[in-house]
């Protein structure tokens, strides 16, 4: 059930209220408080709710570093790691889409030459289609509703990425699971 939070409701009554009777100074302060941004749906994270009803995704690699390539790093074993923790985690949730919302994955791994240390960042998204209403037409594009980033360094740059990928994806899943209710419940959470 949704709730709707009505703060900014009240913050309009005490405005008009305070502009028939307060003075400028106490006037500007209430209408401060109503340029305060308030959720319509109460406690929920923004973040969340762009996740709703997502229920299939496709998955896009980004091209990987000459680095990445060189420490061992391959487009399909990401891929396989991301259909592995699906599988594990939240199996209703198809990977095989061809089109629509997709798991963006960027991972950029570089080695330092003076040393044996890697540095690198990992960037996973979510991104949904749109339509763009436009005056000369409207168009379809995607637009970005989830996006957590880390970067990382260390002697071992395989375990390092997919250690660090492996919490991504869980923050992804979780996030997906408190979007839809009843896809976090399918596995008898």
């Amino acid at each position: 059930m949704q709730t709707f939070d009505i703060r900014g409701l009240v913050y309009g009554i005490l405005a008009f209220g305070a502009f028939l009777q307060m003075p400028m100074k106490s006037l500007i302060i209430i209408f401060g408080l109503c340029l305060l941004p308030f959720s319509l749906h109460a406690g929920e994270d923004p973040r969340v709710q762009n996740l709703r009803d997502l229920s299939a995704f496709r998955v896009i690699i980004e091209s990987l570093t000459p680095d990445a390539r060189q420490a061992g790093l391959r487009e399909e074993t990401i891929e396989s790691q991301v259909r592995a923790h699906f599988r594990e985690s939240l199996p209703p949730i198809s990977l095989d889409k061809k089109e629509g919302a997709a798991i963006y994955i960027r991972i950029m791994l570089y080695k330092r030459r003076a040393e044996d240390l890697y540095y690198g960042m990992i960037g996973l998204s979510v991104d949904r289609p749109v339509m763009v209403l436009s005056a000369q037409g409207n168009f379809p594009a995607l637009s970005q509703v989830w996006e957590k980033t880390a970067v990382f360094s260390g002697k071992d740059p395989l375990l390092g990425t997919f250690e660090i990928l492996s919490k991504l994806l869980t923050l992804l899943i979780e996030d997906l699971k408190a979007a839809n209710p009843p896809l976090g419940s399918s596995k008898g959470e």
